[in-house]
């Protein structure tokens, strides 16, 4: 089973552990940047340091993840086949200058302009083409190295219609479902909940069934993981899921948590959440990660993805994902 950290170039201030190395199968490295049509790392300042890791931990595959929430440039740069082989070229270049294992696009989202980023209708077609583009690209370089390449795609929890299955599956490795995040409207719900339960906008579990139905293999498959936990303020105390609240606060990393909050579990949800005074956090814990690993195992998923690693300064989640297979 994969396990698969995000490793953010701009929160990567310490080296990881032996410990936490240990727990993972992959990092991937956020986060590359299309501009003007190509895959850009100058703003990355890190760098260094993710060669440091890597040769620290040589069983770890290093990916780069391009794009993330706001990231422009996408749609624009797959609309056309010379567009979508100018940013094909550009990827690979920056592979071959990474010395990666793969790519990973985390494009969000297809032929949405929720983050104020450039969209058009036919954008899932677009970048399906240009993924098979893409797989082509690192296909052909492997004749040359005798290295297999990887590709992957991050996608909304309920965004399985962004892409065109039948053209892109043959050409990833894992659909990476980001299953936290999975907030919105005026009430309190759960950010990363396992099961579907009263107050929750959607699930993990109602994700991985969308996918499946729409033809991802279970194999290929990712669950997402938060490393970090929604801020509600303003809240009931008592059975607040549902219910209305005043103002959502900034993403608060999980390692900042302490004994202030009181712990909450929900059976139903299968998902931890936290409370002091008015304010309520919701993300995963311990006890929801390990849920979502056995889930995982018997739905015969590919594995879990974290966002993310920086997030676990004290190194107190990542046990939780890890199984017999990274012990080591």
């Amino acid at each position: 089973m994969r396990i698969v950290g995000y490793l953010s170039d701009w929160g990567y201030k310490k080296q990881l552990t032996q410990q936490q190395a240990n727990c993972l199968t992959h990092i991937n490295y956020a986060f590359g940047l299309v501009v003007e049509g190509e895959v850009s790392i100058a703003h990355l300042k890190r760098l260094e340091k993710l060669s440091q890791m890597r040769k620290m931990y040589p069983h770890l595959k290093v990916n780069l993840s391009i794009g993330g929430w706001g990231a422009d440039g996408f749609s624009q740069a797959v609309k056309t086949k010379e567009g979508r082989e100018r940013l094909a070229a550009s990827a690979l270049a920056v592979l071959k200058k990474m010395d990666l294992d793969g790519l990973d696009w985390d494009w969000e989202y297809p032929s949405s302009s929720a983050a104020g980023i450039a969209s058009r209708d036919d954008d899932p077609e677009n970048m399906s083409a240009f993924l098979v583009l893409m797989r082509e690209k690192l296909d052909t370089y492997t004749l040359e190295t005798a290295k297999y390449y990887e590709q992957s795609i991050a996608v909304g929890a309920d965004r399985v219609h962004d892409y065109i299955w039948p053209k892109v599956l043959p050409c990833l490795d894992t659909v990476n479902l980001m299953t936290y995040d999975m907030t919105g409207g005026p009430l309190v719900s759960h950010a990363t909940n396992l099961r579907t339960a009263a107050g929750s906008v959607y699930s993990t579990e109602k994700s991985v069934e969308a996918f499946m139905a729409a033809g991802v293999p279970a194999e290929k498959i990712l669950l997402g993981a938060a490393f970090y936990f929604h801020v509600y303020q303003g809240v009931a105390n008592e059975a607040p899921f549902g219910k209305t609240f005043k103002q959502k606060c900034r993403n608060m990393p999980a390692d900042q948590l302490d004994d202030t909050w009181q712990r909450h579990w929900d059976a139903q949800a299968q998902a931890a959440y936290y409370t002091r005074e008015d304010m309520l956090l919701s993300g995963d814990d311990g006890q929801s990660l390990a849920a979502k690993r056995k889930y995982a195992e018997e739905k015969g998923l590919g594995g879990i993805i974290i966002w993310e690693i920086n997030h676990d300064g004290n190194n107190h989640l990542l046990p939780h994902l890890q199984g017999t297979e990274s012990m080591g």
